[in-house]
């Protein structure tokens, strides 16, 4: 059975979508951890295993993610690849509570860990000053919106609880982009910031004249001038598999270009 996917999931109290239980996303050898506290510098501690509880289409989904991250630690690394993906720090799931997180449909994502000291904590690598670890993180975001079409982060927080994690769901599909949605926007001003080198760029989720520049400039780096990311789910995946690769492999718009990405967009 799908879960609503309209305002109208709101205005229920029913807790009791079908669901199904797991510790692992996309291959059963790359497991699931809880994040159970921070250390001293604030990065989240993951200690064991855990099963979560959430909507089958939203383990698929999050597998997806799992699965597109890999390759490109395999395929992207920033240094001494291949990366090979091995568990996902995850702070929670199903939750019976107003939202998507009622129905199963929304997982919190904490840590993507590729082995020997190469991830992302995303309750500090979002505002690193280390260039290339918010590049990771941006690679992240580009990638869960491949396969969810709500993406909060630390640069796109309406209530300000998302600092230390990325939520994703699926009340909104995986569909072309939008400049009028944040979600969207964010992620084209913060690769304007950090891949095109607009330091100036507010990431603020206003598609402004500014952002415009911004996505000018991204096109023209990205060999994409023909492809426009809010005419179809496809065209917006290969953006954002562009900006996903650049994103990992830390290197500036134009490094890749359009034409490469055309497979991994029909995924």
């Amino acid at each position: 059975m799908a879960f609503p996917s309209s305002s109208k999931a709101f205005a229920s109290s029913a807790c009791g979508y079908p669901d199904i239980t797991r510790d692992w996303l996309h291959q059963r050898e790359l497991k699931m951890r809880y994040r159970t506290a921070f250390n001293g510098e604030g990065y989240g501690v993951h200690p064991s295993t855990t099963s979560f509880t959430m909507h089958e289409e939203t383990h698929t989904q999050a597998g997806k993610v799992i699965r597109d991250l890999h390759a490109l630690g395999r395929d992207y690394a920033r240094s001494d690849g291949p990366w090979t993906y091995r568990w996902t720090g995850i702070a929670g799931t199903k939750v019976c509570k107003p939202g998507y997180h009622r129905y199963g449909a929304a997982i919190d994502f904490t840590r993507f860990d590729w082995g020997s000291g190469r991830y992302m904590d995303t309750a500090v690598h979002g505002e690193e000053r280390r260039r290339y670890l918010r590049r990771r993180y941006l690679a992240v975001i580009a990638t869960c919106r491949k396969h969810f079409g709500t993406v909060l982060h630390c640069h796109n927080d309406p209530d300000g609880s998302h600092w230390n994690h990325i939520h994703a769901d699926r009340g909104r599909q995986a569909v072309a982009m939008n400049w009028g949605y944040q979600t969207d926007t964010t992620i084209i001003q913060w690769a304007a910031r950090d891949l095109a080198g607009m330091e100036d760029m507010a990431i603020d989720g206003d598609f402004g004249p500014q952002t415009t520049k911004g996505y000018k400039l991204l096109r023209e780096r990205f060999g994409a001038e023909d492809v426009d990311p809010t005419s179809s789910p496809t065209a917006s995946r290969l953006w954002l598999d562009l900006i996903g690769r650049h994103g990992m492999a830390d290197e500036d718009a134009g490094a890749f270009r359009a034409g490469e990405s055309a497979a991994a967009a029909a995924r």
